[in-house]
């Protein structure tokens, strides 16, 4: 695993930035900080509908240790360092956790709304 990551639970609030004026959403609890392997799970966004509008989701397998239990679906995960550059920042939301007693480590399916 040569990228890393931090996730955090889903924030219940947002708070308005005074110098910008934007409402951004408050963090949730930090669940884990640590390596992952970070990997586009299709070539393709899908088409989707949120609020009306029509938006683009990207799909990713994020792996992490099998040691990280705490993760669940709704949790939102954060790239922060990668090899690839344009890894860096990507947010996304955890839709399935992966478990299992033969399973080597904990796969992620998370998708990302742009």
């Amino acid at each position: 695993m040569t990228s890393a990551c931090t996730i955090r639970a889903k924030s219940s609030g947002s708070t308005t930035d005074p110098a910008t004026g934007a409402v951004v959403a408050t963090p949730g609890a930090l669940v884990y900080s640590g390596p992952c392997r970070v990997r586009p799970a299709g070539r393709e966004a899908r088409e989707t509908q949120a609020g009306g509008a029509e938006v683009f989701a990207f799909d990713y397998l994020i792996t992490v240790p099998f040691s990280v239990t705490t993760v669940t679906e709704g949790h939102r995960l954060t790239v922060t360092a990668s090899p690839d550059p344009a890894l860096v920042g990507v947010e996304v939301e955890v839709q399935k956790v992966d478990r299992g007693e033969h399973i080597t480590a904990r796969r992620l399916s998370c998708s990302e709304v742009s």
